[in-house]
């Protein structure tokens, strides 16, 4: 069961996201419905610890095996879902991972198994990621130090 519900005013969700670096790139995610890129991940299962969820996660949508390096950050993010124009409550916890399989860093663009089609995985340059959400995440990537950062969207006020 995914670690995602509706209260009185909000959803709150529990995402796990991967920062897989590819020498000076990382891995992202692009939706075809959506104009910005986005990190790896998806929800927590109850019962299911954060680095579980993520390793889980991504074998689900690669097809791949990945191991633990290092815990990088979280965020509490709080903002109107561009699905349901609701607000949402979200934690997301973000770990530093590779891939087993070396020969996987090698490909341009790497299918979404669980997407169909609709969204694709891109290794990107840090640096050239204008379009990425939450911003601010992707400002701290390489931070040495573990992040904890709190975003709130301007519109969550006039929609609680």
């Amino acid at each position: 069961m995914d670690i995602c519900f509706k209260g009185d005013n909000y959803t709150f969700n529990f995402r796990v996201a991967a920062l897989i670096k590819n020498g000076n790139k990382i891995l992202v995610e692009k939706n075809n419905a959506v104009d910005y890129y986005g990190l790896v991940g998806g929800r927590c299962k109850l019962g299911e610890d954060s680095i579980e969820a993520l390793i889980r996660e991504i074998k689900e949508e690669t097809g791949e095996d990945v191991s633990f390096i290092r815990s990088v950050g979280m965020l509490e993010n709080f903002f109107i879902s561009r699905y349901t124009n609701s607000p949402y409550h979200e934690i997301l916890i973000i770990h530093e991972l590779e891939f087993i399989n070396k020969e996987i860093y090698q490909k341009d663009e790497i299918i979404n198994l669980e997407e169909e089609g609709n969204a694709k995985f891109y290794w990107r340059e840090i640096s050239s990621l204008d379009k990425c959400k939450p911003k601010i995440v992707f400002e701290h990537l390489n931070d040495e130090a573990f992040f904890h950062l709190i975003v709130k969207d301007e519109k969550i006020k006039d929609q609680v």
